[in-house]
């Protein structure tokens, strides 16, 4: 699911994620699949370690510092 990397980018820098895990989790209900687990992670994704200067700059570039 498209969602969890934008849920765990919050988490990872401290923004409050709520609404967005609320919505994951009915997904993850109603699709009986646990997205947490099997969708797109930041780790997945490449990005799990990377600064908020770095994410940004690899989001506008597209590329990695």
């Amino acid at each position: 699911m498209s969602l969890v990397p934008i849920a765990a980018l919050g988490q990872r820098y401290g923004v409050s994620v709520r609404g967005i895990d609320a919505i994951i989790k009915l997904a993850c209900i109603i699709h009986n699949t646990d997205y947490w687990r099997k969708g797109r992670t930041l780790e997945k994704l490449g990005i799990k370690d990377l600064s908020v200067e770095e994410l940004t700059h690899y989001v506008e570039t597209g590329e990695r510092e």
